[in-house]
């Protein structure tokens, strides 16, 4: 008998099995999940909502570092009845204070709220929390202390360049290996410091002097490239720390980072006088008293800002956001305090912040190229 169906099916007098499935049911072929999806109002009016929470959250940066930048320049800058404050190891204690604080409230906000296991130190060894904040807190030392020699915007400029020493220590420390993106992005960075530094405005401006390749200039420079040095070394060692130890956070790093950092800095304050001069000059002068309560609470708001942009958004978007925030912080000193900026100089400011951002076109444009040219010598 089967052959006799074989041999129908062959002469067309019936359809072949596989025909004779059933075809697909249209609830089959839907997602399980369709049914469940919610209505185009209410991803509309979700979006506005994270539209309006990431805003705050950029908004947030740009104003908490506008006037923490102000307040660092004026502390360094403004003369107190004569005397300017000067206490570096001071200002790194305070600053670290107010990050440590803020952190704490953070995470024990977030155990409430996730209902994680609640920990502070996230089982990271002394030692690895050691190298890391003694670089952190050089980083800091020699900005602070530069400010003492250079302007603001000249330091600002050149820490911006702190992918150079971070490529390097991610090579040395990390074991990473250097992208393309990453030497394209150092070229870009030297192009636009070289053109910053090198051509200064004309001598009839007020303050022009202040590029002058002096001594005193050239150990502001010193100093800079000191803390850059210290970037290069506890940036890739937070990423280190990070990827060791899963349950550290990153409001796990801002506690014990500046405990540590605040800790060194005590103990040099202590050492050296610094902290009793420290604590002279604000009883004598109290009219730095709003200055120092801006430094710390503008810090320790603006980082937090960042830590929750990165979390909801990314790396990227805090990239784009700081930068942003660094134009604005050259614009604000360059008006205010009256530091002369020549236009090529401008120029060399916007190659420096746009860097991240420029470096994957030319990433592509050098691929292309690089493709074209091969096909030329496979044709030839």
């Amino acid at each position: 008998r089967g052959e006799q169906v074989q041999q129908r099916e062959t002469q067309g007098e019936m359809p072949p099995a596989a025909l004779t499935a059933p075809a697909p049911t249209i609830d089959a072929a839907v997602p399980k999940d369709a049914e469940t999806k919610p209505p185009v109002e209410s991803e509309e009016q979700h979006t506005w909502g994270e539209f309006l929470v990431l805003g705050f959250y950029v908004v947030g940066v740009w104003v908490s570092f506008l006037v923490f930048g102000w307040t660092q320049e004026m502390l360094a800058a403004q003369d107190f009845e004569g005397k300017k404050f000067n206490f570096t190891h001071v200002s790194v204690l305070l600053q670290s204070v107010a990050n440590m604080l803020t952190a704490f409230i953070a995470i024990v906000l977030e155990t409430l709220i996730t209902k994680k296991p609640f920990t502070v130190g996230a089982g990271v060894r002394v030692q690895d929390w050691i190298v890391a904040s003694l670089g952190y807190q050089g980083a800091h030392f020699f900005g602070f202390q530069s400010l003492q020699y250079v302007s603001f915007p000249v330091q600002i400029v050149c820490k911006s360049c702190k992918t150079i020493p971070v490529m390097i220590g991610e090579v040395l420390i990390a074991g990473e290996r250097a992208t393309l993106k990453k030497f394209v992005s150092v070229i870009l960075l030297s192009i636009g410091v070289i053109l910053f530094l090198f051509f200064k405005p004309s001598k009839k401006f007020k303050h022009a002097d202040e590029f002058e390749f002096t001594w005193t200039f050239l150990y502001g420079l010193f100093l800079i490239l000191l803390a850059l040095i210290c970037d290069g070394i506890y940036g890739p060692y937070q990423n280190k720390i990070r990827n060791k130890y899963k349950l550290c956070g990153a409001f796990n790093l801002m506690f014990n980072m500046n405990m540590f950092q605040g800790l060194f800095s005590f103990i040099w304050a202590v050492g050296d006088g610094e902290l009793q001069e420290a604590f002279h000059f604000i009883q004598t002068h109290s009219r730095v008293v709003p200055y120092l309560v801006n430094f710390c609470a503008s810090m320790a708001v603006g980082s937090s800002f960042i830590y929750l942009l990165q979390r909801k958004c990314g790396a990227l978007m805090v990239s784009k956001t700081t930068t942003v925030r660094k134009l604005m912080s050259v614009l604000v000193s360059a008006s205010y305090f009256g530091h002369p900026i020549s236009p090529v100089q401008w120029i060399g400011v916007v190659v420096v912040f746009t860097s991240k951002f420029t470096a994957p076109y030319f990433v592509n444009l050098i691929k292309s190229l690089q493709g074209s040219s091969t096909k030329k010598a496979k044709t030839a």
